[in-house]
């Protein structure tokens, strides 16, 4: 099969292709087993528990039956093709299941398994054969060396995927990692952030990331797209594809390979060749993608860009309670390059009014009062910060256990009620830095606490981050030109 890249009518093609393969119907599983400790047999019962949504073959020749469902010799006595097939077989097995699929007619292939080029010449040479195949056959691999595919909306799942979200949303993650696919994926749903689809592509011997970002630019399911990337292929074409895409749609990158041991582990991992860590950069840098380094950030910028969007501005209000913590949050905020801008007259009037108290100091950072914060006098100094004109996003610093020594749980709730009522009505972007002091082991209601009210927030689109450095790093990122 040849594949060209130019004009609208072979993109149009290819985005088909690939969108039969992201939202397929019907899948078989070659491997598939119910014997306890085989690759095959734990694939087989995460993707059956995940429920997927069309028929689900199981294919192996020495099984009748696989934890309840008839299992058939091979591909070629389906009772129909299948859009997609995963092979869970070691490589040096693959090929006839390869020629099965070619003669069935599937759209997909996604090879699981290792041994391939990242394992040398003989590897390297399998994989070569994979793809004549699928080009003779009229497929597409995504692989081999991957975990695939996690699509919510049609209950596809990678390997681990078994507690994965089941709602879908839009945000595309593709990875040359299946462990980091996994571990995005899972961390996103702690997170509320819900995917379009995951894609683990591994070694990428077919589609590779030029094709998948090609793709999610087109895909209507589609608002911001991510990814992990060891290195790429085709350097023209890939740019053009970061331009297409950037120009329309938030493109976060996670990009490893910058020292030598990284990428001497790159080319075993995936044979992928990770070039020069200033020339990736400048490249991403001029093509408008955000830029990444870990999966933490990559996740928190996803979570900002979910909750305050991009270019949501640079000028703070930091407060919270104490004056240290806004002269930290304030240096900061400056190695970030971010802004934290004297208060509008008006809201610096009207605060000192309210704060007229020892301990409190009106001002950006803004210090409430320390160590508690009475409510009485948190909710009017929230709602004027939140009004303030000289500044775009309210950043608040709040242990769990702000208000708790006072009303308990209740007063917790009600701070946090606070906080979000006067981020909806004054339709003022908000940040909150939530943490508990207590690492008491005997003692988990600050963590209880922690984890109810920060989903609380989540469910208010108020992004939530576990330290003032992560969150300052995040608002910065989303910003162009970070």
């Amino acid at each position: 099969m040849q594949r060209a890249r130019r004009g609208i009518d072979v993109q149009d093609h290819e985005f088909d292709e690939i969108d039969a393969i992201i939202n397929a119907g019907s899948m078989a599983i070659v491997g598939a087993s119910g014997v306890p400790m085989k690759f095959g047999t734990y694939f087989t019962g995460v993707q059956l528990s995940f429920g997927f949504k069309g028929p689900v073959y199981l294919v192996n020749p020495g099984e009748k039956e696989i934890m309840g469902r008839q299992a058939y010799p091979d591909l070629r006595s389906l009772p129909e093709a299948p859009d997609i097939v995963y092979i869970t077989i070691p490589a040096h097995r693959s090929m006839e299941v390869l020629r099965d699929c070619a003669a069935v007619g599937v759209k997909g292939v996604i090879i699981l398994a290792a041994g391939f080029r990242e394992a040398g010449e003989e590897g390297k040479a399998l994989e070569e054969e994979a793809l004549r195949l699928a080009r003779e056959g009229g497929f597409h691999i995504i692989g081999p060396n991957c975990f695939g595919i996690y699509n919510p909306r049609n209950r596809l799942t990678l390997l681990p995927g078994y507690d994965f979200s089941t709602t879908p949303g839009d945000t595309a993650f593709i990875s040359q990692s299946g462990g980091f696919a996994a571990h995005v994926a899972r961390l996103g749903k702690s997170l509320g952030i819900d995917f379009s689809a995951v894609v683990s592509y591994g070694n990428a011997a077919d589609l590779n990331e030029t094709d998948l970002l090609r793709y999610f630019t087109r895909d209507p399911h589609t608002a911001v797209i991510s990814g992990y990337l060891e290195g790429a292929r085709g350097g023209h074409d890939f740019v053009e594809a970061l331009r297409e895409a950037t120009a329309v749609k938030p493109v976060v990158i996670w990009k490893v390979g910058k020292g030598e041991a990284s990428r001497r582990a790159v080319i075993t991992h995936t044979g992928s060749l990770s070039g020069s860590a200033e020339i990736w950069e400048a490249l991403m840098r001029q093509c408008g993608v955000i830029i990444a380094s870990g999966v933490e950030e990559l996740c928190d910028v996803l979570l900002a860009l979910k909750h305050i969007g991009r270019d949501p501005g640079r000028r703070l209000l930091i407060s919270g309670g104490g004056g240290g913590l806004g002269t930290y949050a304030g240096d900061l905020a400056e190695d970030e390059g971010l802004d934290v801008p004297p208060l509008d007259g008006g809201t610096l009037d009207n605060l000192k009014k309210i704060l007229a108290r020892p301990g409190a100091v009106a001002g950006n950072p803004l210090d409430i009062g320390a160590p508690l914060i009475p409510l009485q006098q948190f909710e009017p100094a929230i709602w004027e910060a939140a009004r303030n004109a000289s500044t775009d996003i309210l950043i608040f610093d709040m242990a769990v256990n702000f208000a708790y020594d006072l009303a308990g749980e209740a007063g917790l709730d009600l701070a946090t009620d606070i906080l979000i009522r006067a981020g909806r009505e004054s339709k003022k972007a908000m940040v909150v830095v939530l943490y508990t002091r207590s690492c008491d082991p005997d003692n988990l209601t600050a963590e209880e606490n922690l984890r109810r009210v920060r989903w609380k927030l989540l469910d208010a689109e108020i992004p939530v981050y576990p330290s003032m450095p992560r969150a300052l790093r995040a608002i910065a990122r989303v910003n162009s030109g970070a």
